[in-house]
């Protein structure tokens, strides 16, 4: 009974580890960090769950007095008591954070109204497409049941704080976000993606940042994006990826193809008979915010955000419904767990999904694209949002 109550202990501790470590790395990301620093801080972290088990088991499971011998936590030194005491309190937001998978966040995460589900891929191959996949190997590209080339085209339903909205059609705007453009998947899945979102009758095309990795598919990126600028208005903002090349550039050749940036200012335009207000935020990383919009005198005010972590300032200010993306949905979802991974001060809490938090909706896309191509229960999305307003 010792041994197992000392397995137990060494277990609970592992993983309360872990999550410590996940708390830490998914708020890195919501700050104005280089991405040089936060690669060796995810370094860090990878090699601290990796050592960690074996150097626990060493110190306090086989040794003379260890927990896997029949010894008891104050058999243990004074350090590892205190090693282990915290790690157990780990397991505290672990534990929790199932618990609101399971009962509110997982049914946010996937609240939809229709879906269509495409294997990208296979209708690559039946239509002789070249570059579905893209030129970039990656080692996750084999990982088994990768869904980085398969594509959700879903319709989701908000209404705001009108209650007459329900009385007419609703206003659609095509969201899509996290392009990262990097060779993997390749032109012919982000042509897919756009001949989907032409086929959805949008009053408006949004676009919440991350276009490019490789700043040399930017004329390939903003010639797949231009046709939309025909079918609707379009609006965009840059996110943390772009920030780290020239994302003026970025900026100036996406706005000339007839895409309109609404970063830090505000912009108004009827749509489906309704006066609507787009603005933008790529903080923390480029620019300035918003203004706030409280008085604006429109139907419905609309923030651009590419982070999650612009509610608050959403809430703040007055606006009605917040367009993010940044997160990806975590990219991997574990039966049970939910997603681990999404970086936001939030942690995994708005990860994807449609949620309403104090007043204003939300909507956080998974995105389309990725730097890592890995996707497991969580598949890329092109979103039609049909906003009763």
């Amino acid at each position: 009974m010792e041994q197992l109550t000392g397995a137990l202990i060494l277990l609970l501790s592992c993983i309360g580890h872990a999550e410590l470590w996940v708390v830490a790395v998914n708020r890195s990301h919501a700050f104005r960090i280089r991405a040089k620093s936060l690669r060796m801080f995810r370094a860090l972290h990878d090699l601290a769950i990796v050592v960690f088990p074996w150097v626990l088991l060493v110190n306090c499971g086989l040794n003379d007095h260890g927990l896997l011998r029949g010894g008891t936590l104050f058999d243990q030194t004074e350090f590892w008591r205190n090693v282990i005491a915290v790690t157990l309190l780990g397991t505290i937001p672990f534990f929790v954070g199932v618990i609101r998978w399971q009962w509110l966040r997982r049914f946010e995460f996937h609240k939809v109204a229709t879906r269509e589900i495409y294997n990208v891929a296979e209708i690559a191959r039946l239509k002789k497409l070249n570059d579905v996949r893209g030129s970039r190997w990656h080692p996750v590209v084999i990982w088994p049941w990768n869904e980085i080339l398969t594509l959700e085209v879903n319709v989701k339903r908000i209404q705001t704080r009108n209650d007459q909205a329900l009385s007419r059609r609703p206003l659609r705007l095509i969201h899509f976000s996290d392009l990262h453009f990097i060779d993997c998947p390749g032109s012919d899945f982000y042509r897919f993606m756009v001949e989907k979102a032409t086929e959805l009758n949008g009053d408006a095309m949004i676009f919440t940042g991350d276009l490019i990795d490789k700043p040399e598919l930017l004329a390939t990126a903003v010639e797949i994006l231009k046709p939309l600028t025909k079918i609707a208005p379009c609006f965009f903002i840059l996110g943390n990826h772009d920030w780290r090349y020239n994302y003026e550039h970025f900026r100036t050749t996406l706005s000339a193809s007839g895409w309109k940036c609404v970063t830090g200012s505000h912009e108004r335009i009827m749509l489906a008979e309704r006066q609507v207000l787009f603005a933008g935020s790529e903080l923390p990383w480029i620019g300035n915010p918003p203004p706030a919009v409280k008085h604006a005198g429109v139907d419905v005010r609309i923030l651009l955000s590419h982070s999650p972590d612009q509610l608050r300032f959403a809430q703040a200010h007055g606006y009605d419904l917040m367009l993010s993306g940044h997160t990806h949905g975590g990219q991997v979802v574990l039966p049970i767990i939910g997603p681990v991974y999404a970086p936001s001060i939030y942690g995994v809490d708005l990860a994807a999904g449609l949620f309403e938090r104090r007043g204003i909706a939300v909507h956080v896309s998974r995105g389309v694209g990725a730097k890592d191509p890995l996707r497991w229960n969580c598949r890329p999305e092109l979103t039609c949002l049909e906003v009763y307003c």
